[in-house]
């Protein structure tokens, strides 16, 4: 048995498609997380729930940004942008099964028996495991309660609080969880997360004090564990990132790249050329 996780697929059906029969994925055998942002951009976003679901218990998910984005314009609290390619989502018969499974899915998910852990932008530096995972639980049952849920996405695209102080309850403190699972890709020396930029620019880094989030990561410990953190979201590294214990999977597909795989068992990665989205 075999653990995999795919990065960003963000409707990409068809790469989907070759990227698993690339891995020769057995569902009755094999594991497969995925990083979020399953849907957003890409041509196929319905056919591509209709794989995963599919697949059925072997697969699991984390909330990305994109997904949330569809929450919102799903509950009428954001319009569909035509780029997004939503519409199709909202006009299909499985709008509702979608939906359900974006909001039951969390914004951590840790390996029940393997030192293993996923999020879409990763951990926030100042957070250890056990408080991630408190504060991904927190938000997650936010948004499963129908009148907290449309409250936090009514008010989820606001960039404050930027920074993490444990005196911060109900909403900010949601709305933080949420910026740092899905929204994370540099911060600042105090670990202040910035919302501008969403490349790896070395003049920036060098004039703003900037620096990728992982560079100033805790280790991956807990309970005397060293865990596996993988995650997307973040297109410009090409999934180079070269800490030990953390692995970066989005290789921009929708952006006309590459969609990717790591197996945990071997640290190996896969990867299927995409067919072009870039003017999406």
């Amino acid at each position: 048995m075999a653990t995999y996780c795919i990065g960003d697929i963000h409707g990409c059906h068809d790469e989907f498609i070759k990227l698993l029969k690339l891995i020769n994925f057995n569902k009755k055998k094999d594991e497969l997380i995925l990083t979020g942002d399953l849907i957003g951009r890409g041509p196929m976003p319905v056919e591509t729930m209709q794989e995963i679901f599919k697949l059925g218990d072997c697969v699991h998910n984390v909330l990305g940004n994109h997904d949330l984005n569809f929450l919102a314009v799903h509950f009428g609290i954001s319009k569909p942008r035509a780029k997004d390619n939503l519409e199709v989502i909202l006009n299909s018969p499985l709008r509702e099964q979608i939906v359900n499974y974006l909001i039951n899915s969390p914004l951590l998910y840790m390996h029940e028996s393997k030192p293993l852990i996923v999020t879409h932008a990763g951990i926030f530096p100042l957070w250890d495991i056990k408080r991630a995972r408190k504060e991904a639980k927190e938000a997650g049952k936010a948004l499963r309660d129908p009148q907290r849920c449309l409250i936090l996405l009514r008010n989820m695209y606001n960039d404050q609080p930027n920074n993490y102080f444990i005196a911060n309850e109900g909403l900010t403190r949601w709305r933080f969880a949420l910026n740092a699972f899905t929204r994370m890709r540099l911060v600042f020396a105090d670990c202040t997360l910035d919302y501008k930029n969403s490349a790896v620019n070395p003049d920036l880094v060098a004039k703003d004090g900037l620096t990728p989030w992982f560079k100033r990561s805790q280790p991956m410990i807990y309970k005397k564990r060293h865990y596996k953190l993988v995650f997307g979201h973040w297109a410009a590294l090409n999934a180079k990132c070269d800490e030990n214990d953390i692995r970066a999977l989005d290789t921009g597909c929708v952006w006309g790249d590459r969609l990717s795989a790591w197996r945990y068992e071997d640290d190996k990665f896969f990867s299927v050329k995409s067919v072009g989205y870039a003017k999406i």
